[in-house]
């Protein structure tokens, strides 16, 4: 609701950890909106974060600052991405 009330057209927009204090569901409601966003008011998002849901983004361009030197990254390569995916892997079968 925070970001809805705020959000102008053409502008750019610095987000630090936008999703912290959300839930899963909460966060996604989240990605909708910044994508709704950028493609219906034209915004422009610069976001640091750490959430899936968010470096999930379609169109993202995803810069690695734990990489030396900082690296462009698909975000199923980012090793906290990676994280998540191998704790549910090992996990799969109490999901069954």
């Amino acid at each position: 609701m925070y970001f809805m009330n705020k959000i102008k057209q053409d502008a750019l927009y610095l987000l630090d950890e936008p999703e912290n204090s959300l839930s899963p569901d909460k966060q996604m409601e989240l990605t909708s909106f910044l994508l709704d966003s950028a493609r219906f008011y034209n915004c422009q998002f610069i976001i640091a974060t750490h959430s899936p849901f968010v470096l999930a983004l379609k169109g993202a361009k995803i810069y690695d600052f734990d990489a030396n030197p900082v690296e462009v990254k698909h975000w199923t390569e980012l090793d906290g991405v990676r994280t998540f995916f191998n704790f549910f892997e090992q996990h799969r079968e109490e999901f069954m």
